[in-house]
């Protein structure tokens, strides 16, 4: 299995790139991608060993970026994680358990299935993508809403925390650290 990392995205309401945010002195995107292999990462280069992809036009959106790390995809299955999502890698094994049908989602604590922390199908996916016609600034909504899901229910959601404010990468230091414990 390949994993794509969307690193991407403006960082509006955080201020600053995101995936340089620090928790217990790695970034978000060295602590997403501990102990992940087989990266595809869309977004800009960093030291960490992965193959590196843009999508077409640079900010396009999720789908766009979604669309450009498949094509480095050659494995029937695909995990994909949204740097803002630190601790979600720690529900990818309950996520492949779960694979019945096209993807398997892990639900939040209100009840959602959150696509950018998913495990799924790839040719399923690629088939979605392909039914969406032009991928820029498509949601994903619509892209999951093409695929039968697996919608996980997580007894730790908090594995689920987005980083999208200086006050939720304050949470994500403190269950880091509890984590760590």
């Amino acid at each position: 299995m390949k994993t794509i990392i969307l690193t991407g995205g403006t960082s509006k309401r955080f201020g600053s790139d995101k995936s340089e945010a620090l928790i217990n002195d790695k970034t978000l995107l060295e602590y997403l991608t501990e102990g992940l292999s087989n990266l595809v990462i869309v977004g800009p280069e960093t030291d960490l060993e992965a193959v590196y992809v843009r999508e077409e036009p640079a900010g396009a959106g999720p789908v766009a970026a979604i669309d450009a790390g498949l094509r480095a995809v050659d494995t029937d299955l695909v995990s994909i994680f949204a740097t803002d999502m630190p601790f979600a890698p720690r529900v990818l094994p309950q996520l492949i358990n779960s694979l019945i049908n096209d993807a398997a989602l892990p639900m939040d604590c209100e009840g959602y299935a959150q696509p950018l922390a998913g495990v799924y199908r790839t040719e399923k996916l690629r088939s979605a993508l392909e039914s969406l016609g032009n991928l820029e600034n498509k949601s994903v909504k619509e892209l999951i809403s093409k695929l039968e899901i697996d919608r996980v229910p997580l007894v730790e959601t908090e594995f689920l925390l987005d980083i999208d404010t200086k006050e939720d990468l304050a949470k994500a230091i403190d269950l880091a650290s509890r984590l760590a414990q």
